[in-house]
């Protein structure tokens, strides 16, 4: 009898869903979760066909030894840290002579020490500079965003316009060095690597309950299987901002902005402001009012999810199949393994408001996502998410499915064979 380990400490909403999906898709198979985890991978029992777990479980030592299946990639940085991808995106492009205008434009920065950016901006990022210096006499601005690069849940992110407000971030991270009292500013004062993205105008926004017109970002789980094969789980979710969209601004209030869920609480909390709804599935969408800033509404039609929902087949097989050939050093494929991506994306449109107007954007990989952060609410979606990813990545397709193809509310972004079996 085949054997399966489910096992992620610290995480009961994943560990559940896991271990649900598995006693529904791996039939024969008997399917084990210890009582006391692991507490490193050295300690992970040997043994099993297929290992469900935590990344920091995984004996990867051994795994290539006993052939067994896992569901993670050993190494992905080039995936989940925003310069890298960045990077393998640029390449990508470079070599075919055209942009790849999937995700926004970026540029990347090593910076710990606010003194260092005029150097920065006399040649890296010349052409930041120069928007900046343009914008001073400007009356549409365009905003960047700075994030870093190995930040999560919407840490350290700023909005700017002007050369002193981008300086002032860099000093103020100096200063909050040495203040422990601050999480947020003393780990993101630590960072050396950042990326500077143009920030996406106009923003697709919807009314999905009370509140007003708010800006949102689609969540969607990726499965990734062996070298390669690269699945979208149609379900996707819309994960809202806090409170109503707003014109950016220097004061900092980036409520409007970013619909990261726990940024959101966060800064609602603090500020003692309701918490609107913030987490729907991008389907019950429908028949809801969408805008632009300053356009009228309309209602949100089959058409536009239908148009959502091939650009994110787009732009996830476009990232996915950049990364694999121009940073294979930083995404190590192995046969074996699957994984489970959270792949944030974003939404603009023109002011017609027509399907064929929305423009799907990737924002950024995150492995190991959150699930818990859909709620109790949402949990059937998540298990469903499980399921298919291990009759993908465990009991596999019994032929490859081409670009586009869609099984059971899932859709192939791209596969093609990259590397070959041990």
């Amino acid at each position: 009898m085949q054997k399966a380990l489910v096992c992620f400490p610290g995480a009961p909403y994943t560990e559940q869903a896991a271990r649900a999906a598995a006693e529904a898709v791996l039939e024969g198979w008997e399917v084990h979760t210890p009582k006391y985890a692991p507490a490193d991978a050295d300690a992970t029992p040997p043994g099993y066909d297929a290992y469900i777990v935590d990344y920091d479980l995984l004996p990867f030592d051994n795994l290539a030894q006993q052939n067994a299946l896992c569901s993670s990639y050993y190494i992905r940085k080039a995936l989940i840290r925003k310069h890298h991808l960045a990077q393998a995106l640029h390449m990508f492009g470079v070599k075919r002579g055209m942009p790849v205008d999937v995700i926004p434009r970026t540029w990347t920065l090593d910076v710990q020490f606010a003194d260092e950016l005029d150097e920065l901006l006399a040649d890296e990022l010349y052409d930041v500079r120069d928007a900046l210096i343009a914008n001073e006499s400007s009356k549409n601005p365009t905003w960047f965003i700075l994030k870093p690069g190995m930040a999560d849940q919407g840490n350290g992110i700023q909005l700017f316009s002007s050369l002193e407000r981008l300086q002032q971030i860099f000093e103020d991270m100096e200063d909050a060095s040495d203040e422990e009292d601050n999480e947020e500013t003393t780990y993101a004062s630590h960072l050396r690597h950042f990326v500077i993205q143009k920030y996406l105008v106009p923003p697709l926004l919807v009314a999905p309950s009370e509140g007003g017109p708010r800006k949102f970002h689609l969540r969607a789980y990726v499965t990734c299987v062996g070298g390669l094969s690269v699945y979208l789980h149609d379900d996707m979710l819309a994960l809202f901002a806090s409170v109503p969209y707003s014109a950016p601004s220097e004061d900092g209030d980036l409520q409007g902005h970013l619909s990261n869920t726990c940024l959101g609480e966060r800064e609602a909390q603090a500020r003692g402001v309701a918490v609107f709804p913030n987490v729907f599935r991008l389907r019950d969408l429908l028949g809801k009012e969408i805008s632009t800033p300053g356009s009228p509404a309309i209602t949100m039609s089959q058409m536009h999810l239908d148009a959502i929902h091939t650009g994110a087949v787009s732009a996830i097989g476009t990232v996915f199949e950049a990364v694999a050939r121009e940073a294979s050093v930083h995404w190590q494929m192995w046969p074996n393994a699957f994984e489970i991506f959270g792949v944030d994306l974003m939404v603009t449109a023109d002011a017609s408001l027509t399907p064929e107007s929305l423009h799907v954007w990737l924002l950024e990989i995150n492995a190991q996502p959150d699930f818990k952060q859909s709620g109790e609410a949402l949990r059937k979606t998540i298990e469903l998410v499980f399921q298919r990813s291990l009759e993908l990545g465990v009991l596999r397709p019994a032929s490859p499915w081409s670009k586009g193809e869609s099984h059971d509310g899932v859709t192939c972004c791209f596969s093609e064979e990259m590397v070959k079996d041990p």
